[in-house]
């Protein structure tokens, strides 16, 4: 059974990929009181503009002085507004650059973490692709001694086979029995009955 790749830094990087994310949060947190800001900002500028219309009016109109001063006071508190807002604002714009950084270090150490996990996944790959050549040229080279033995296993079966059938051949064949077997006789038995007189 194939083995599984696993990374021993498997926990260091995910603890990287949560610290990136609360990162990446906390910038995008940043960014969106920066907007609710800059939407606070337009709100009052439309009641500033508003407050010295009516201002503009009631000059026109002769309203009481107290009337006037009213709305200038009251355009004063929406600078003072203002003013707060563009401090928030540019103290939430250095906020957003320091977490962005932050974020970007963040995915700068989680990215090298992913290059040595691929790094060791490439090399854990090759290695077991040397294991399994070496598995498969090793049954290839038993597979090849086999069909070697079994060749010389035929080879010899077939030559054993050949003499048997050799011998047999000679055994039965009309030269047992010739007139060659016993010399001395060649009229054919002759000699060996003038043997045993003489």
């Amino acid at each position: 059974m194939a083995r599984r790749f696993q990374f021993n830094l498997q926990a260091l990087l995910r603890y990287r990929e949560i610290m990136e994310d609360e990162k990446r949060r906390a910038y995008l947190e940043a960014k969106r009181l920066i907007d609710v800001e800059k939407v606070r900002q337009q709100d009052l500028n439309r009641q500033r503009d508003q407050v010295q219309d009516e201002i503009l009016h009631a000059l026109e109109d002769s309203v009481s002085v107290q009337a006037v001063m009213a709305s200038y006071a009251t355009v004063g508190k929406i600078d003072a507004a203002l003013a707060e807002s563009r401090k928030r604002v540019t103290a939430l714009e250095a906020e957003v650059e320091k977490r962005r950084l932050a974020m970007i270090g963040a995915r700068q150490e989680t990215r090298m973490m992913e290059t040595l996990k691929d790094r060791r996944r490439e090399e854990f790959i090759q290695e077991e692709d040397k294991v399994e050549q070496s598995l498969i040229d090793e049954l290839s080279i038993q597979a090849r001694g086999r069909r070697i033995r079994e060749e010389n296993e035929a080879a010899e079966l077939a030559e054993q086979e050949g003499h048997r059938a050799g011998f047999s051949t000679d055994a039965y064949s009309g030269d047992a029995f010739s007139d060659d077997a016993y010399p001395g006789d060649e009229a054919g038995g002759g000699g060996f009955v003038e043997d045993l007189e003489g």
